[in-house]
Order: structure tokens, then C-alpha cells, then sequence
């Protein structure tokens, strides 16, 4: 028998609903953790679900996680609309707590995939990156608004101190990817492809470690690059992506940029959309998705593009 609990994860508490049972709270550190491991197996709980939180939500998944217990991280905006659409216009920690517990019975969601911890290390690496680099952006454009004084000494010197930073972590992720013979041989054969780096190649063995299993179609709506249909009786919307790992699409969208310049093969495509009336927008993700495919059939067969799929018709 499925029992579910729903986890309403603060920065200091654990607010826990178990289906057709009691509510409990516990603090959000080990020891509070333990106990919850140790409650959670006396109400025979089979399957946990949780908000991801922007992190606070970590410590908990791995503690249960490490007890063998099936634990999922459920999209806010999702579980927000499910509680609406039931009815559950409140918000309180107790009543989250509950809407969780509901969220998983009636969408049967299914545990997630667990990380090691040197793969959550490498999410942990691409992730602090991309928070430096977009800091270093902020900076330059403050500088660029002619300020002077000790003002735009403070940002120069903070912009040469990111781009330091940022220098050490291209090196923490060089060792990570090359010190893992598994992913240096992706990151190889990712790089095989035209307008995909190192970067790209780090980003995609982070957050789509998945890439080479399933059919291409789920892939697509993975990495939110499937179009979403926008239809009703003879009216025909247009189409729109959304949804899936922003993550993923941000490194993808860098590497389209670039591959619409260097690699001959989507060059010429991008150009044949845009001469069909595509506006540029639409043919980049367009773009995107053609990079997604051939990433998704290197990795599934294991060898580079070239070797893999002479003449493509990509």
C-alpha cells in the first residue's frame, strides 16, 4: 500500500502531512532530519514529496534519500496550481504541507533519479559560475553609464576579481569533468559538434545527465524545447515553448549562437528559415532543437557527429 507524505521545507523547519494522518514539524538540521527518517518509517511512508527551494529543501532529500526512502521534488508553480485548481486558495506551511501530500497520490509521481555527490558538486560548480558571470555582466553595464570616482574604481576592481573567480571555477570544472572518465568521454563527444564548448559540454553533464536515453521527443520536452500547441476549433495558434530545465536551455541557446556562425550544417538551416519568413527568434530555437538532436544521438550511440552521422541531414 502507497502511503505519501508532503514536506513544506522552510529555512528552520520541516513542516510534514502524511495521507489520512497527522501533522508533524521537525527542524531542518541533522538531528531534526534523523527523527524525521525515524517517524516517517513508523507511519509506513513509502514515498516523500517536496518543493525544490532554492536549496533549504537539500539537506532533508538527501538525508531520506540515504535511508533508502523514495523522495521527489515537485515544481512549486505546479503544486500551486494543483492547489488552486482543488480548491486550496490558503496558504500556511500546515496546509503546503497537505497539498503535497495530495500532489503525489493523485499524480503518482514517481521518485526522481538520485545524484552522487560528485554530481551534485558539478551542478554546484556550473551553477556558482553562472551566478559570477552574471554579476560580471551587471558590473560592466554599471560601467558603462559613466560613473567615475571611487565608485567605478570599487566595480573595476570587483569586475577583475569576478573574472578571477571565474577563472578558478573553468579550472574546478576541468578537473571535475577530466577526472571522471565517463564524463570526459561525453564532454569528448558533445564537444564533436560544431559550436558546442566546454562550457556546454559541462552545463549538459550537469543538469541533462539523462541526454542519450528515451526517444528524441521527450527529450525535447525536457530541456522545454518542444512547441506547445495553442488550438481551438478553426482557430490555429502559433506555437510556443515553455516549461522544462531553463538551464538547459540557456546553455543550449549560447551554444546555438554560436553555431549559427561556425557550423556550416546549422548555419545553412538558420538561414533557410529565416529566407522562408521564420522571424529570428523562431529559427534560433528552432536551431536549438536540431543541436539538442544531434547531442541526443552522439551520446546515445557513443560516438563523435561526424563518425556517427555522415551527411546528417541536420
Amino acid at each position: 500500500m502507497k502511503v505519501i507524505a508532503g514536506i513544506d521545507v522552510g529555512k528552520r523547519e520541516l513542516v510534514v502531512s502524511v495521507r489520512g494522518g497527522p501533522v508533524r514539524s521537525f527542524k531542518n538540521e541533522a538531528e531534526g532530519i534523523r527523527e524525521l527518517g525515524e517517524w516517517l518509517r513508523t507511519e509506513g511512508v513509502t514515498q516523500v514529496v517536496c518543493e525544490a527551494t532554492g536549496g533549504y529543501e537539500r539537506g532533508v532529500v538527501q538525508g531520506l534519500r540515504g535511508k533508502g526512502m523514495a523522495v521527489q521534488r515537485a515544481h512549486p508553480s505546479r503544486v500551486r496550481s494543483f492547489a488552486q485548481a482543488s480548491g486550496q486558495g490558503a496558504k500556511t506551511d500546515r496546509l503546503d504541507a497537505q497539498v503535497l501530500a495530495l500532489y503525489g497520490e493523485v499524480f503518482e509521481v514517481e521518485g526522481q533519479r538520485v545524484r552522487d555527490r560528485a554530481e551534485e558538486e558539478l551542478r554546484e560548480v556550473v551553477g556558482r559560475r553562472q551566478q559570477l558571470v552574471e554579476q560580471r555582466v551587471a558590473e560592466r553595464n554599471r560601467l558603462e553609464k559613466g560613473l567615475g570616482g571611487a565608485s567605478k574604481k570599487s566595480m573595476e576592481r570587483h569586475v577583475a576579481w569576478l573574472g578571477k573567480e571565474i577563472a578558478r571555477l573553468d579550472k574546478a570544472l576541468e578537473a571535475l569533468v577530466g577526472g571522471n572518465p565517463q564524463w570526459r568521454r561525453r564532454a569528448e563527444l558533445y564537444q564533436s559538434v560544431s559550436g558546442v564548448g566546454k562550457l556546454t559540454a559541462a552545463a549538459l553533464l550537469a543538469h541533462l545527465p539523462e541526454l542519450g536515453q528515451g526517444d528524441a521527443k521527450g527529450m525535447t520536452a525536457l530541456a522545454g524545447l518542444a512547441p506547445w500547441s495553442r488550438d481551438s476549433g478553426q482557430h490555429h495558434g502559433s506555437r510556443a515553448i515553455r516549461g522544462g530545465r531553463q538551464k538547459v536551455r540557456r546553455a543550449l541557446y549560447m551554444a546555438a549562437l554560436a553555431a549559427i556562425r561556425f557550423n556550416p550544417v546549422l548555419k545553412a538551416f538558420y538561414r533557410r528559415l529565416r529566407r522562408k519568413g521564420k522571424v529570428g527568434k523562431v529559427a534560433l530555437v528552432a536551431v536549438m532543437r536540431k543541436l539538442l538532436l544531434q547531442l541526443h544521438a552522439i551520446a546515445r550511440r557513443g560516438t563523435p557527429w561526424v563518425t556517427a552521422c555522415p551527411g546528417a541531414p541536420f
